[in-house]
């Protein structure tokens, strides 16, 4: 398997007195400051101030009841509670270090086996907040030293991550200075490498391409929508900054200045992030916003401000990253989180709300067998599960936790540490927990949320004698699911419904007379949590009940309308069923685009980079529904592909024995896919490579990329695209010009990218030739698949590679067809002669794989198209121009036409 190699050199500190001791290196006649803040007030020496190592008090937790709020507690990488180390700390230490310049040094030991020599390399005073930052000199150059003072106290942390280990420097006015050992990874969000005595910084990525610098994304102001989950709550706020942000002095890069870009996210994946993150909080009584002001109008130890860019310089490499425990706190050193995946609503969306959790507190779900620092969930479909602290990218439902599924290594309560009083408290129940006190239900629906596992709405709604259908329905993005229990008027139980594997539920009933009706709406559980089920802990959310009332009435409006940007040409859209509803129309920009019978519409003919705004309404046989709310969605520039993991139209498909080849060219930017090798051996244990190269060697005489077995005939500085099969790596070699990638965790989906094809070679090429290989992951691995098929020697001959003129797989109508097979541009018969015979010759351009079929006639102006041989034409790997010669001709009065069966 191709990976970095790394190096760790460990150096053995010498032994000091027991203490803290912090040593200045100063400039003449700034040395009795420092003696004097090293000796107590009487002359004497000042005593350590920490005792010896045997005297310190050691904590051990053996059981999960030590999984306290707030409790001090460090975990190995199987859950294993670890000894604690805490003591208290000589406030004058800090003041020398706070009292600090840019370039001096300091010896630091936080406990009497650890010393370090700090170089300070920044200082910065934000209204009255100082803080300092500083490398460790002999140590990693991600090892290093941050520190602030605030109004409500101090905090700071020596990182070393080299060691995956933290000590954290904190006081207030209760506890004075106090100085605390963890791992790395229980003070910030990271992930352990190896064996775990030494970690990287921030959550992984979906894929791991390298995040593009900020100096590669040129300004560009972006539109985000002003929303608010929670309007009338102003005292706790999560900001959601999709727009840019400048950021200096703070705890990231060691106080570095960060130039974040605008997200690339659109005004519609802007909602869908938002609406997302907001159900992960609704419980709470926390305002998710988009609104600056709302931010800056919040008390400063409440608040969270969430960045989301391009830009990773705060972790590179990582999908995003948080401190632990900083919702809190009164210090706007640490109140930045920050999300790097900016292109992709879904997992943009599930980062937000794991880096808001560290905020909250909470640390990372896990498993102790296998090791994972993140679990990835279980089950499948609607009713996939995964915590939010783990890895929630995989799965439909996406749930706080408490480690209830099979060997979890973490078993914190998530709502008792989010419900701190310091924290998000519960929000207002908005319905009664028995029928007595029942909502009333008026119209045709009915709203509410779930806030807790043991809250229970009721409902009251009157119905005539006859057959009735309720629907339940989770609102969109909500992590609940839902039961329905029907009670007569009596309170007798009618039925309960919650149909396995599905969030909602359905109550179909019959009445003997007319009454009221009571409906019980409750969170619940699936199955076995050890196995692919979950339990009813945190099934908490919005949801929508419909199909009473007065049924005689047009329905209510769509809700959930939602899109996808297929192309440049191509947008879909998607809304929530209507119980009451028998078909949709469509509305862009205030015009009808037509009625539909299901709740998807794919909407075509569209411009590249354009601005549209659409809308659904309902009908029945009553009548039309108000709009729904509108969509607002910017189309892709003409050149830009989709990166999701799944090719772009199955009609890019140019070659399938075995690996795959996806291909297609838009103005100078190329998109190739093949198949994806997953990330944990599932794929067959291969790595998979893109080859490509505008030129062919006469023979295979260039190594093989990634250490990889055997050779190949094209130059060894041609780009390539490589994924890992055992790991979320994916990454562009070679390449000199932008770039996109995407790899599926799953080998059932795609490893997808583009480059710049004039960028690359200097000028836009007649011919691309590509392989697409799978090769054993381990180093000298051999080749065990490849598209075009091979001869097996383990060598990519010439005739290995796809050879894929440039003009023929354009597709500048970004529909998914190819320019060549459109009949209404490019697909045409590009040559008619003659023979030696005097016969008719065709040519036409083809597409590998793709069948014509040759047809004639004697006239146009009558009779009908005669086909010219038994069965179609499939055109061969390569053939991309094909030929036919009529042996039948009767004379020059004869007509041809090449078409697609």
């Amino acid at each position: 398997m191709f990976r970095p190699r790394v190096i760790a050199v460990f150096l053995l500190a010498a032994l000091v007195l027991a203490g803290v001791v912090w040593i200045l290196n100063l400039p003449a006649g700034e040395e009795s400051l420092a003696r004097s803040a090293a000796t107590s007030t009487n002359g004497r020496n000042a005593s350590p101030i920490l005792p010896p190592l045997e005297e310190n008090a050691t904590r051990f937790a053996a059981t999960a009841a030590d999984y306290q709020p707030g409790a001090p507690r460090r975990r190995n990488d199987l859950g294993q509670v670890l000894p604690f180390r805490e003591a208290p700390l000589d406030p004058g230490s800090t003041r020398l270090l706070q009292n600090g310049r840019r370039g001096q040094v300091l010896t630091i030991s936080p406990f009497p086996d650890r010393l370090f020599t700090v170089r300070l390399t920044g200082r910065w005073d934000d209204n009255g907040q100082i803080r300092v930052a500083g490398r460790l000199e002999g140590h990693p150059e991600e090892d290093r030293l941050f520190h602030s003072w605030h109004p409500d106290g101090a905090r700071g942390f020596i990182e070393l991550p080299s060691e995956n280990i933290a000590y954290e420097i904190v006081s207030s006015a209760e506890e004075g200075y106090v100085v605390r050992e963890w791992l790395f990874t229980d003070a910030v969000c990271a992930t352990p490498v190896a064996d775990g005595r030494s970690a990287t910084r921030g959550l992984p990525r979906l894929m791991q391409g390298a995040a593009a610098p900020a100096a590669l994304f040129a300004p560009a102001a972006i539109e985000v929508p002003a929303l608010r989950s929670k309007p009338s709550v102003s005292d706790r706020v999560i900001y959601l900054d999709f727009d840019g942000e400048t950021v200096s002095g703070t705890a990231w890069a060691g106080g570095a200045t960060i130039v974040a870009p605008p997200a690339r996210l659109n005004p519609t994946q802007i909602r869908e992030v938002w609406e997302r993150v907001s159900r992960h909080f609704d419980p709470f009584r926390v305002n998710v916003t988009t609104v600056r002001s709302d931010y800056e109008a919040a008390p400063l130890n409440l608040r969270t401000h969430v960045i989301t860019t391009a830009n990773d310089q705060a972790a590179p490499g990582a999908g995003g990253i948080a401190y632990r425990d900083t919702f809190s706190f009164s210090d706007n050193a640490y109140k930045i989180v920050w999300s790097f995946i900016d292109d992709d609503a879904p997992s943009c969306a599930d980062i937000i709300s794991h880096e808001v959790g560290h905020a909250l507190a909470l640390r990372h779900d896990g498993r102790r067998d296998p090791h994972e620092e993140y679990y990835e969930g279980h089950g499948s479909g609607e009713t996939g599960w995964a915590p939010v602290m783990g890895i929630g990218f995989y799965r439909r439902v996406v749930q706080w936790s408490r480690g209830e599924y099979a060997r979890a290594n973490n078993p914190e309560d998530d709502l008792g540490i989010i419900t701190d009083p310091s924290r998000l408290p519960y929000d207002t129940d908005d319905h009664a927990v028995s029928a007595g006190n029942a909502t009333a239900v008026e119209g045709d629906r009915a709203t509410g949320f779930i806030g807790r596992s043991d809250d229970r709405d009721f409902f009251r709604v009157q119905l005539p004698a006859g057959s009735h259908t309720i629907f339940l329905t989770p609102a969109a993005f909500a992590p609940v699911d839902l039961e329905l229990e029907v009670l007569d008027a009596q309170g007798q139980r009618i039925g309960i419904f919650n149909p396995p594997e599905r969030l909602s539920a359905t109550a179909t009933f019959t009445l003997p007379s007319g009454q009221d009706v009571y409906l019980r709406v409750a969170g619940v559980g699936l199955g076995n949590p050890l196995g692919t089920g979950y339990t009813d802990y945190a099934s908490l959310g919005a949801y929508t009940l419909t199909g009473f009332g007065n049924q005689e009435q047009p329905p209510s409006a769509p809700i959930g309308l939602s899109t996808t940007r297929v192309s440049g040409s191509q947008i879909r859209l998607q809304w929530t069923p209507n119980p009451s509803a028998s078909s949709y129309v469509v509305w862009r920009d205030g015009t009808s685009l037509g009625t539909v019978f299901g709740t998807e519409f794919l909407d075509t003919g569209l411009w590249p980079a354009t601005d549209y705004s659409y809308a659904v309404t309902a009908l029945n046989q009553h009548g039309t529904s108000p709009a729904s709310q509108a969509t607002d969605v910017t189309s892709p520039a003409f050149d830009e592909f989709i990166m999701d993991g799944e090719p772009d139209f199955a009609g890019y498909l140019l070659s399938d024995p075995g690996m795959r080849i996806y291909a297609a060219v838009r103005g100078a930017r190329l998109y190739v896919a093949t198949w994806s090798p997953g990330d944990n051996g599932s794929g067959g244990g291969s790595d998979h490579i893109l080859l490509l190269s505008d030129t062919l060697l006469d023979s295979a005489t260039t190594p093989a990329p990634w250490v990889k077995r055997g050779f190949m005939a094209i130059p060894g500085n041609k780009p390539f695209l490589a994924g890992e099969s055992q790991s979320t790596y994916a990454g562009w070699f070679n390449t000199q010009g932008p770039t996109a990638l995407f790899k599926s965790r799953l080998n059932s989906g795609m490893m997808e990218g583009t480059i710049d094809l004039v960028a690359e070679f200097g000028r836009l090429p007649e011919n691309i030739y590509v392989a697409a290989v799978a090769y054993r992951t381990e180093d000298n691995g051999e080749l065990a698949a490849q598209a075009p098929a091979g001869n097996g020697n383990n060598n990519l001959e010439p005739a290995e590679f796809l050879r894929i003129p440039v003009t023929a797989v354009a597709d500048t109508r970004l529909n998914g067809t190819f320019d060549t097979l459109d009949a209404a541009r490019a697909f045409s018969v590009t040559a008619a002669g003659s023979d030696p015979q005097n016969r008719p010759v065709l040519r036409w351009p083809a597409v590998p794989g793709r069948t014509y079929r040759i047809q004639g006639r004697s006239s146009l102006a009558d009779g009908s198209w005669q086909n010219l041989l038994p069965s179609p034409r499939t055109a061969g790997p390569g053939e991309w121009e094909m030929q036919y010669t009529d042996t039948n001709a009767l004379g020059p009065a004869k007509f041809y036409r090449v078409t697609q069966p």
